[in-house]
């Protein structure tokens, strides 16, 4: 796992689900999704895909 791990809230948007939920990329293409109110609720993957492109 890098030591340089960034949450990049700048791009959450203004509906509720962008706000409680954030990505976390810790490294060498790996993220972790979680869940900004119960910080017990996360996934870690190494795949990462926009929401907007599932629908």
């Amino acid at each position: 796992m890098s030591t340089n791990a960034t949450d990049d809230t700048s791009d959450a948007g203004t509906d509720e689900s962008a706000r409680r939920y954030a990505e976390l990329n810790i490294g060498d293409e790996e993220f972790v999704i979680y869940d900004r109110e119960n910080h017990q609720a996360w996934i870690q993957s190494t795949l990462s895909l926009d929401v907007g492109q599932l629908r």
